[in-house]
Formats: structure tokens, sequence, C-alpha cells
């Protein structure tokens, strides 16, 4: 165990190198810098002060200088100093600090406290009105982008009722309440899924059964034996709410105006503080790896079997270790033993004789003609001509031919009169062949998604989109960008659905335009992501060894930094663009297609007509491109439609911040964010926008869930 946790601690040092040099030269790449910022700030500096502010930022000086230096005072324990306040990032980091943690770990603490008993609940109600109620749920909280929650509960508890603070940390618990429930509501909907689904595959396993014969009480059998052996993915995704909660605080503590981690982080990445983002990147990716490793150190307490390894492997180093000793001479076998297993031996091998005769003559018996009895004659007689025999001999076919009596041509017509039953038995046996006809692969997934409620419904919600997406490409830039200040903050009417905002532009008009923002970006990401990553998951599962391990630790990189603060970084080196928005949430997810892709080769690169492939000379390109890939597709595509809502929400997401499509253009992220300045006034500036982000995702989502059951070959004997 000991072995384990430092091993995991040593990887992390390479990590650590791998994320502050990418994200160095990437911030080194983007246009501008801290003298620039100072120099915008303050019009008074002089070309000499200039001069001098450059030398005092080493920015006269290569990359990798700046670099090495940054990482000799990093080996000391110094983060360096913000190059904007002049502060200690260490110590402006840990002064932040317990307030991110104070909110991830209130967050999780409301997500075991409802997700575990809503899970089990659930899954005790598989398929009835409980169940698809508390489904509903899960996948409306995983729809809902947090920032727009977070502005919901922000009018509804502090404008209207007045209950709650604002924003900031000034009221003690009462100014932590909204911002944990807002960052635990979509951990808890994820959580609740997988209780749910690790229940369902415990709760008619044979040791619960015979736990309910003994008499046990069922709150013992679900508390006890069924939720303990389905702790493990519980606490992974637990550890990975924590992650997520540490990593995606940045949107939350913008909303709330909490004074965390992430909102610092986000500051820096505005100001191009260099040093403070790689200071709060750094330690965040520590603080993830750490939560990790305490993750599975809680498997060996939570499946004793997972500690037997651990020990195992501890006690065969030990033996290994020791000196060896000499065996002891096997014992002699007694001679009387030798020989009565010798005459048991020969009394197998040659069976007694005397059973062979009866059994002979009984065989004979049975198969000589039998007579019929009178009353067999009468009753086959009435039935009229009887149907052809054929004699089943095996051996012989021409035997068999000979055997055959065809019926007289008048016996034939009799026999289709007095038996019409016939046709009707053939007709029966077309209508169950068709029925129970074996389909295609793709066939049959069709087959399973027609019968898939939540797949249909999610099916027509995102036809509908599309629908809409064409309808906005005959709306024109005018008619979304021009204002007229008479209808300024109008509410909705007839003639605005959605109302108007400070402007005069119709909103009704921008959500609808906003469509094709929404769906282009979620789908060119995805497919941004899903290319690189099959490609280099598909590369790693195949070769193995160093091409393995040079991937994965990449893609480890890229996983250990957070996906918001890396899109941040990604579109303040590129710009704020449709494009730039597509490549900054594409690549943030590329390691989950890698890994996934990687499982799957690894899984299929031992088949045989992988070898086959080999055997006949194609090169190793083809032998991925048109056997590998295509036979590890399953579980890429349902991460594929997953990640689309995803993308939809992450894009959204730095739209809202200021890091998306540029203004005027109306996405809905960017379209919250500027009704959120009216939110008293006129509060459906930010509601219809976030509607539609919701009723997205929800359908992406149904489809997910729809294709997961499709492809999931367990679920076919259900269905």
């Amino acid at each position: 165990m000991i072995r384990y946790v430092i091993k995991r601690i040593l990887m992390l040092i390479p990590t650590i190198i791998g994320v502050s040099l990418l994200v160095f030269i990437l911030l080194d790449l983007a246009p501008g810098n801290i003298v620039d910022n100072i120099f915008s700030e303050s019009a008074a500096l002089s070309a000499e002060d200039m001069e001098a502010l450059i030398q005092q930022y080493d920015l006269d000086k290569p990359m990798i200088y700046r670099y090495g230096k940054y990482m000799l005072n990093l080996i000391q324990g110094n983060l360096g100093a913000s190059e904007v306040s002049n502060f200690s990032v260490w110590d402006e980091y840990m002064r932040r600090l317990p307030n991110t943690l104070l909110l991830s770990f209130t967050s999780l603490i409301i997500v075991a406290l409802v997700a575990i008993p809503l899970g089990i609940f659930a899954a005790r109600r598989a398929g009835r009105l409980a169940d698809n109620a508390t489904t509903v749920f899960t996948l409306i909280g995983v729809s809902m982008p947090v920032f727009w929650l977070g502005l919901l509960l922000l009018q509804l508890f502090s404008l209207r009722l007045g209950w709650l603070p604002a924003g900031g940390n000034r009221q003690g618990i009462l100014s932590l309440i909204l911002p944990a429930f807002c960052s635990a509501l979509t951990l808890m909907a994820t959580a609740t899924r997988q209780t749910r689904s690790s229940m369902l595959e415990v709760l008619h396993a044979d040791y619960l059964r015979t736990a309910r014969a003994k008499g046990v009480p069922e709150e013992v059998v679900i508390r006890k034996h069924a939720l303990g052996n389905g702790w493990i993915p519980i606490l992974t995704v637990l550890g990975n709410a924590l992650g997520i909660s540490l990593a995606g605080a940045v949107v939350v503590e913008t909303v709330f105006t909490w004074p965390g981690v992430g909102r610092m982080a986000a500051d820096a990445v505005r100001t191009r503080d260099v040093t403070t983002v790689l200071g709060c990147i750094i330690m965040t990716s520590i603080l993830i790896v750490l939560v990790q490793i305490i993750v599975d150190l809680l498997y060996s307490f939570a499946d004793p079997r997972i500690k037997s390894r651990y020990l195992s492997v501890s006690n065969k180093r030990k033996k290994a270790a020791r000196p060896a000793t000499k065996r002891a001479a096997p014992k002699e076998v007694p001679a009387v033993r030798m020989e009565a297993s010798a005459s048991a031996s020969s009394a197998v091998e040659e069976p007694d004789k005397t059973f062979e005769a009866p059994v002979q003559e009984s065989l004979a018996a049975a198969s000589a003609p039998q007579p019929e009895n009178a009353a067999a004659a009468a009753v086959k007689a009435e039935a009229g001509p009887a149907y052809p025999q054929v004699s089943m001999i095996s051996d012989d076919r021409q035997r068999g031919k000979d055997e055959i009596k065809p019926a007289a041509a008048e016996d034939r017509d009799q026999t289709k009169v007095s038996n019409p039953p016939l046709n009707k038995h053939a007709d029966m046996y077309q209508l169950v062949t068709r029925k129970y006809k074996k389909r295609s692969m793709i066939a049959e997934i069709f087959h399973r998604l027609k019968k898939n409620k939540g797949a249909v419904v999610g099916f027509a919600i995102f036809s509908i989109l599309i629908l809409i997406c064409l309808a906005s490409l005959f709306i024109s830039y005018d008619a979304i960008t021009a204002g007229n200040p008479r209808d300024r903050l109008t509410s909705p009417n007839l003639q605005h659905p959605f109302g108007t905002d400070n402007l005069g532009r119709d909103a009704f008009t921008r959500v609808i335009y906003g469509t094709r923002y929404s769906l282009i970006i979620g789908l060119g990401g995805s497919v941004l992501s899903a290319f690189f990553g099959i490609a280099l998951g598909a590369i790693a599962g195949y070769y193995g060894k160093k091409a393995d391990n040079i991937i994965m630790r990449f893609a480890d990189i890229i996983w250990a930094i957070p996906n918001v603060l890396l899109g941040m970084v990604i579109v303040t080196v590129l710009g704020t663009s449709l494009v730039n928005l597509i490549i900054a949430v594409g690549v943030t997810t590329i390691p989950i297609y890698v890994r996934i892709t990687r499982a799957s080769v690894l899984s299929i690169r031992g088949h045989e007509f992988i070898e086959a492939a080999h055997a006949i000379g194609l090169s190793n390109f083809r032998i991925i491109l048109r056997q590998v890939v295509p036979n590890s597709l399953s579980p890429v595509i349902v991460t594929f439609t997953i990640n689309f809502g995803i993308m939809v929400i992450a894009a959204a997401s730095l739209s809202y911040m200021g890091f998306g499509v540029p203004i005027p253009l109306p996405e809905w992220g960017s379209m919250i964010s500027t009704g959120r300045d009216f939110a008293r006034s006129a509060p459906y500036l930010m509601m219809f926008p976030g509607i539609f982000i919701m009723i997205t995702v929800l359908g992406i989502n149904l489809i997910g869930d729809g294709l997961r059951d499709a492809l999931d070959p367990k679920l076919k004997g259900r269905r």
C-alpha cells in the first residue's frame, strides 16, 4: 500500500512539469503581455519606463530562460510573485484555498446525502413511476448549465424573496448555501445515476437471495450486502465529483463572487498574469491527483479483495527476499495403496461383460415392429389416408429414399381437403420466422432505439433543433444586430414572444439565430476531439510500449488541467471567434476518447482477425484503419453523443465569462451574461436562452442513453 502511494506521488512530478510547460508556452504565445496591460492603465509611462519593465519581467530573454527560472523557484517551494499585484502567489493561494475547499466539500456532502439514497430508491423500484421520475430529475440536472442555475437561484432567493445573500462570503453559512447547492446539483445527478446502475447489478445477485431466504430484514440486505458490494463505482463517482468541483469552481465562484481559487485563476487569465495562472493550475492539479490517490486507498476499505491484493503483492516480495530453504523429500507411498489403486484402475478399464447380452436383447426388442391393438387400428381407419412415411436413416441416404412411400394422387387431394390446418401451420411458420428473423447489427440497434421512449423523445427534440437551425439561415444579420430604442426592454408579447433586450432587439429572433452556434460548436468540438482522441488511442493501444507511454502521459497532462481554465487559456492565445471556441472546447476532451479507444483496442488486439490481417501482409496503418478502429467504435459512439452535450455547456460557460463568441453575435451563453445585468427588470432575457441550452443538452443526453442501452449486450435479452 505504501509503495503504491509513493509511486503515485512520484508520477505526479512529470505531470507537473508537463502541465507547467504547456500552460507557460500557451500564455507566452498569447498576444500582449503584462507590460502592455500596465501601459494601457497608465498612459504616463515613457519609453525608458517600458524598457525597465521589460527587463524586470525578463521579457527580453527567451521563453525557455523564463520557464527555467520559474521551475527553479518552484523546486524551492516558491510559486513566485503576481505580475499584477506583486503579492506572493503562494500566500494568495493559501488565503483563498480554504474557501474553495469549503465550497467543494460542502457540495460533496450534499451529493452523498442525496444521491446515494435516491439512487438506491430508484434501483429498488426499477421500471416504476418513481424510477422514471428519478431518471427525469437526473437528466434535467445534468442538462442545466451551472452558471444559469446559479443565476436562477440568485433571482429567486436573493432578489425576489431576499432570504439569502447575493454573493460573497461575509454572512457565514448563509453565503455558502446557494453556491454549494448550485455546485452540487449537476454532480448529484451524475452520482444518482451511477448509484442506481451499481445497485441494479447487485440487487438480483445470489448472495442477496440467500440473505433474504435466511430471514435477514430487507433494510439490512440493502445497506450491508447490496450497498457494501456496490461501493467501488460510487466512490469513483464521488471522487470524480470532488475533483470536478475543485477544477470547475471557477464558474460557480464567478457567478456568486465567491473569493476562491477558481475566481483568482480566471482574473489572472484576463490580465495575462502568467505566474498566478501557473501557480493556480499547478496547485489545483496536485489537489486533483491527491483526491484520486485517496479514492484508490478507500477502495481497499470498501472491498477487502482489493486490500488482499496489496497484501499478497507485499508478501510475495517478502518471500522473494528470504533465502531459499531446502524442501523435504516426498514420502514413499505404501505398496498396499499402490496395489489397491492398480486393481481399481483395472476394474474401470475392464467392464463386466455379463450385462452385454441382456442389453443387446432389449435393444432388439425395442427396434422390432410392435403389433397394433384393435382400438388403434379402428382410429387409424377413421382418420383416413396417412401422411407419407419417411425413414429417418442418416447413415444411408439412398436407403432412406427407397423407404419413402408417397401417397397416390387421389390420396393427396383427399389429404388437402380433409387436413386444411396444414396451410395454416405453414402460414404461422412464416410469420414466426419473419418476426424472429436475425437482423443486422445496425437494424438491431435501430430496433432497440425505436422501443426506447427516451431515445425517441431525444431524436424528436434534436430533429426540431435541426429544423430551427435551418430556419435561422433565412434570418439576416441586420435583424439580430440592429436595435430599436423605442422597444427597449419590452416584456414578452405577441409581437416579441421572448421580449426585447436593452437595445430593443427581438430576443426570440436572437435565440433562434443562436441555435446554429451551439449546434456547430457541439458538433465541431466533438468531431475534433473524437478524431484526435481515436487516432491517438488506437496508436497507443495497437503499438504499446513507448508510443503508449508517450501518448498516455500527454493525455494525463491535458486531463490534469481544469477544462474551463484550459479553454480560457486557449481562447486567450487564439482570440475570440467561433472556430477558436470549437478548438478550445474540443482539445479539453481529447483524453476521454484516448482512454476509451485505447481500452477497446487493447481488448481486440490479440483476436484472430488481427493476426490474419498480419498474415496476409497488410500494413499496420491499414490494419488500424480497416480492422482495429471499426471494431472499437461502440463505446466511442456513446461517448460522442454524451460529449456533444458537454461541449454545448462548456461553450456557453466560456461565452458567459467573456471567452466565447464575440458580441454582438447571439450565442446563448453571452446572451445570458448580458441579461444578468437586467435580472430585476427583465429576467426573461436570461431565462429563454438557458431553457434552450437545457432542452438541447437534454435531447442529446436522451439519445446518448438510448444508444448506450442499444449497444449494451447485457440488455439484449431484456427487450
